[in-house]
């Protein structure tokens, strides 16, 4: 976990890096996002990252395919 800690602390000084807080109408959009039939932290992990990304009119870059299906603005590398 000390690992982990130096990166973050690379990443917050990293001028590329920007940290966001969450945006206006997060907690709704969460809440749309989230109400599935399964108890998964990955599917509830997702829908955090898809909401804020909705909440805030951003892009979700990602690596993970299965999201372009669940979400509006997602770039997928």
């Amino acid at each position: 976990m000390s690992n982990a800690w130096s990166m973050l602390e690379q990443i917050q000084h990293d001028e590329r890096v920007y940290f966001l807080a969450e945006p206006y109408g997060i907690d709704r959009e969460f809440q749309r996002r989230s109400k599935l039939p399964t108890r998964s932290p990955k599917v509830w992990a997702d829908a955090y990252l898809l909401a804020f990304a909705a909440a805030g009119g951003l892009k979700l870059v990602t690596f993970d395919r299965a999201l372009k299906t669940k979400g509006v603005d997602v770039l997928v590398l």
